[in-house]
């Protein structure tokens, strides 16, 4: 049978959640029979902040995303496996109620959600906040981690869409960390579990995604909850959700975080039932060392692989064009040069071919720009317009450049400018990037 939430959860296939997009899962939860509903408080700016809770089982676990207000993929994680133990879908996992208790903050941060920013109103970053507590978002979580006195905690983030699985090429599709609880890095019991669950949930997604899984730096924060929580002796797992190639809202990384926690869940049922033993834990420990580092902004949105410029001077180079800002529609110059561990979500291969800056196009009387009209433009080589901008009505999926500088050098590329420019074979135009966009004219 679905559960109650089940036919909200498709709600939540969006780029970003806010508050008022949870609400509706926290009214169909104060009335399903297993699931306990309260307000623990309130934001800065008085936004209710809820724990979830089900289960009366002895191994306590606690789980909270959205601290950063515009890190919402285990937003929708969580309520899909709320969902799945409350519909008892996970055959391993019928009896979860009897083993766990399992508390829940589906958005700790709802200022910074509705803002689609990292911090909360006050302007600090909730995460930094663990010794001071001076946001009452951060001050929520740690009375609710000493009250509830968990034994696993899950601090569920999203991280740039930039970093890589080593230098692998390929996007940190997940990254998980058990993090450091004093600068010398120590492992205690609470640590070594966290790093074994770690082992094991690696193990398991590498058949799902298979070099996308990276392990995030352990340098001690001391500012930051998760370092903070562990130091308590609690066994806290940092999971990062990042980019996957063609899937713009993290939807591969939101299904990954409910099968990593399943499989945490799972092992510490057979731990406590005395089927795993230390051997076997030291090995899964052994599986979390072995994960690749997680490598911060080596990755592109679009990668152009050497391309030629022509000119006085020609040469040869790769680029990198990435967005000015996650949940941006801009798309820029971010790097030219060789970029030998450079990766992109999208790469295109442009040796053969050579840099065309594209050519200005004046509206002398009304138009109107189709995607057809568009790619024949390209094909001419025109790539901006110029003239009244009311003349020219833009019917396509792409934007145009209207109006806009002309570059000081035509045989190359400005940085930090937007990422528009087109490559040719020979004569013949055959591919164009259109605000970070590729397009291929063949």
């Amino acid at each position: 049978m679905p559960s109650s939430i089940h036919s909200l959860l498709p709600s939540l296939s969006v780029p970003h959640i806010i508050h008022a997009d949870i609400l509706p899962f926290i009214e169909r939860l104060k009335k399903t029979n297993g699931v306990e509903v309260n307000l623990e408080g309130n934001s800065f700016e008085g936004l209710g902040i809820y724990r979830l809770t089900f289960g009366k089982g002895p191994i306590v676990i606690l789980a909270w995303t959205q601290m950063h207000g515009n890190e919402a993929t285990a937003t929708a994680s969580v309520f899909d496996l709320l969902d799945q133990l409350l519909a008892k879908k996970i055959d391993s996992l019928i009896n979860f109620e009897d083993v766990f208790t399992l508390h829940i903050v589906p958005m700790l941060n709802p200022d910074g959600a509705q803002r689609c920013i990292r911090h909360n109103a006050q302007a600090i970053d909730i995460n930094r906040d663990a010794m001071v507590q001076q946001t009452p978002e951060g001050r929520i979580l740690m009375r609710l981690v000493t009250e509830l006195s968990p034994d696993i905690g899950f601090n569920l983030h999203d991280q740039s869409p930039y970093y890589q699985c080593g230098s692998n090429g390929t996007p940190s599709t997940i990254a998980f960390l058990a993090p450091a609880f004093n600068h010398t890095k120590d492992v205690d019991d609470s640590r070594f579990l966290a790093m074994s669950l770690i082992g094991k949930m690696a193990e398991v997604l590498q058949h799902h995604i298979p070099e996308c899984i990276a392990r995030y730096d352990d340098t001690f924060s001391p500012r930051s909850f998760g370092d903070r929580i562990a130091e308590k002796k609690i066994s806290t797992i940092l999971i990062e959700s990042g980019a996957a190639r063609n899937d713009p809202n993290r939807q591969v990384a939101r299904q990954m975080n409910v099968i990593a926690m399943t499989v945490a869940f799972e092992m510490l049922i057979s731990k406590q039932q005395g089927h795993v033993d230390k051997a076997t834990m030291l090995r899964y420990q052994d599986s979390y060392w072995k994960i690749p580092e997680n490598t911060p902004e080596t990755l592109s949105s679009l990668f152009i692989r050497d391309l030629h410029f022509i000119g006085t001077q020609s040469y040869q180079a790769s680029i990198s064009i990435k967005q000015t800002a996650r949940y941006s529609n801009e798309f820029f110059i971010d790097t030219v040069g060789h970029l030998a561990n450079q990766a992109g979500l999208v790469e295109f291969d442009a040796g053969d071919l050579s840099f065309d800056p594209g050519l200005v196009h004046s509206i002398n009387s009304p138009s109107i720009l189709t995607n057809e009209s568009y790619r024949d433009w390209l094909r001419k080589g025109v790539i901006q317009f110029q003239g009244e901008i009311q003349l020219m009505e833009n019917q396509s999926d792409l934007p145009m450049l209207f109006n806009q500088p002309l570059p000081a050098n035509a045989s190359a590329l400005c940085l930090q400018q937007p990422a528009y420019f087109l490559m040719r074979k020979g004569d013949k135009i055959v591919a164009a990037v259109i605000n970070g966009q590729l397009i291929e004219l063949n």
